[in-house]
């Protein structure tokens, strides 16, 4: 059995076992920088009404509503641009805009750019085949690969079968994709795999003699002003390619505005209008979803295009009609096909035609303000409050009150510390543990600490102490460091009691700049015990459905594993999923005389 299906293996039976902390097979060096907030963006595009760019602040309100009301959208970030103007920024609460976000599998078009740089140059031709650049171990590697060409990588149409798994099997990416099965000729069918994306940026930097990400900075980045970007490495140093890219909305638009504008930037020539043409349009035709480029999908209007990443991350270009829309969510979305898409598509399809000026409107442009601040959180909505509405005054005094009873159940809670009985859960979000090659030991105690203002959560969690605030009325943004690299959280809380009286401290707990939520309810059934009960957005079903595709769909395995998974009941395998993704961990009071040995005392990550 190869090491690549050892690993499947294991990652199936740590599943089966709930044995999260111990997923790990790669390398782990800390990459991830904290985000810089004091960093402004350079060659910002110009801001705008809606009217003046021919578009009705009413209209861009109404779908700024229906997504904040789709709960299966779940946004994070909008930016809407017309003739090269901004005419809508917002967050949705309680992510805020502007902070960089995850891409997922929109930065493949990234790594498209780079290998467009290199035709240009001449230093590289779609029909050169991988093995001229990288030079597998084995001859039998060699003869298998010796079929497949930079287009075939570019188009998804390898036939490869090291796929997605292959980030979580071990150190050696670039050898596990050559030990790999090619299941079909190279060029006959479109199959989706991020592995493909890594083998071009690894021969990016075979050819240039430094890291993708390096060589983007001069040649892309830094002629469109693009400062703050982070791109993640494998444990081989390889820019990954198909996934780790941080970057802000306004800049993820200028890549797609550069797209747009035939490859000017600023009046100078940054890539070949014949590259872009042949990326943005059909290379090949998947079987359900839109059309595929070169690491670029097709999308609804005449000669439209996206940037495309799951859970939500997308840069739509519409160039008929000189629009982008830009979108940072934690939705469902594997590809484009989810309500999120659909209501994109409902505002900015082939029907929509705007005008090339508007009349100013300030009437309906105060109403897509108050729908951008219903959006951030920062005014109340008055469908959401209960019986008619309240006045002022009375929802002051109905606040006031429940801080008070707040304060009266926090001093009976205030330095007390828990041992929990599993320790198998941490704090990161499994998918963000996955994503990253940034796994858990597990939370091992919890201590509950206030003041006049907040309540402070340590989480001991191996040698750390995670220190999250939350807020009685607001959520508390906090820095958290995660084996080395920091990660931007907003926490929000809130006391209440369950059908049977026992009171539940609920937190919201959303990485900023990710498209994940932790949710964790924690019951103080008595004095002596809490139980604490976790849950991760997007949600079970994406996730489980994921797990299945890449664990089980990759045929890539031996006779002997494929029969050996036949005989795990496909059931078993997702309630045992759904335990690892939503556990339920006891942990019971410990006694003031080695309560507090290992935690560190701070809240210098809390930033209010």
């Amino acid at each position: 059995m190869a090491r690549d299906e050892i690993a499947v293996v294991q990652l199936l039976w740590e599943l089966l076992n709930r044995k999260t902390g111990e997923l790990g097979n790669v390398s782990f060096l800390p990459q991830k920088p904290a985000y810089n907030k004091d960093i402004v963006v350079e060659q910002p595009f110009e801001r705008s009404t809606p009217e003046e760019q021919g578009i009705s602040s009413e209209y861009i309100a109404d779908m700024v509503r229906e997504l904040r009301n789709c709960s299966a959208a779940h946004m994070h970030q909008l930016m809407i641009i017309r003739n090269k103007h901004v005419i809508y920024e917002g967050g949705f609460s309680p992510y805020p805009a502007g902070v960089w976000h995850v891409t997922y599998s929109m930065c493949k078009s990234v790594t498209n750019m780079a290998i467009g740089f290199l035709v240009d140059d001449g230093r590289l031709k779609l029909e050169d085949h991988l093995i001229d650049f990288i030079e597998p171990e084995s001859l039998i590697d060699r003869v298998k690969m010796k079929d497949i060409t930079i287009r075939n990588m570019l188009t998804m149409s390898t036939g490869v079968a090291f796929n997605e798994t292959g980030a979580i099997s071990g150190n050696d990416w670039v050898n596990g994709y050559f030990r790999s099965k090619v299941k079909f000729t190279p060029g006959s069918q479109f199959e989706y795999n991020s592995m493909n994306t890594y083998m071009l940026s690894a021969i990016v930097g075979k050819i240039t003699g430094v890291t993708m990400f390096e060589f983007l900075k001069p040649r892309l980045f830094e002629p469109l002003g693009i400062t703050q970007v982070f791109w993640e490495e494998s444990p081989q140093g390889i820019t990954k390619g198909g996934w780790g890219l941080f970057i802000r909305q306004e800049d993820a638009a200028k890549l797609g505005q550069l797209y747009m504008q035939k490859g000017i930037w600023n009046g100078k020539r940054i890539i070949s209008e014949k590259w872009i043409e042949e990326s943005t349009k059909l290379q090949i035709q998947p079987d359900k979803d839109d059309g595929y480029g070169y690491h670029i999908w097709m999308d609804v209007r005449p000669e439209s295009f996206t940037y495309n990443g799951m859970l939500g991350q997308n840069v739509h270009c519409y160039p008929d009609i000189d629009t982008i829309v830009v979108t940072n969510a934690g939705n469902g979305e594997v590809f484009q096909g989810g309500r999120m898409t659909t209501i994109i598509r409902k505002y900015f399809g082939p029907d929509f035609h705007p005008a090339d000026k508007l009349e100013p409107n300030p009437a309906a442009f105060h109403f897509l303000e108050v729908a951008k601040r219903e959006a951030e959180g920062t005014i109340y909505r008055p469908d959401s409050i209960e019986g008619g509405g309240w006045s002022r005054a009375s929802r002051r005094r109905k606040d006031n009150k429940k801080i008070q009873d707040t304060k009266s159940l926090l001093n009976k809670l205030n330095g007390v510390v828990y041992k929990m009985r599993d320790k198998g859960v941490g704090l990161f979000p499994l998918i963000m543990q996955v994503v990253h090659n940034n796994y858990t030991g597990g939370i091992t105690k919890i201590r509950f600490r206030h003041d006049e203002q907040r309540l402070f959560i340590d989480f001991l969690e191996g040698q750390e102490t995670h220190t999250i605030g939350m807020g009685f009325l607001r959520p508390e943004i906090t820095h958290i460091d995660m084996n080395g690299e920091d990660y931007l959280t907003s926490v929000l809380g809130r006391f209440g009691t369950n059908e049977d009286g026992v009171i539940v401290l609920t937190l919201q707990i959303a990485y900023i700049e990710e498209a994940t939520e932790r949710q964790l309810k924690i019951y103080f059934p008595d004095k002596d015990h809490i139980e604490l009960h976790w849950d991760e957005i997007p949600g079970n079903t994406m996730i489980t459905d994921t797990l299945e595709m890449i664990t089980m769909g990759s045929g890539n395995l031996s006779p002997f594993v494929d029969k050996l998974m036949e005989n795990i009941p496909l059931n078993l395998l997702k309630r045992n999923i759904t335990g690892t993704i939503q556990p339920a961990v006891k942990a019971d009071r410990m006694t003031r005389e080695d309560a507090d040995t290992g935690f560190v005392t701070s809240t210098a990550g809390i930033v209010g």
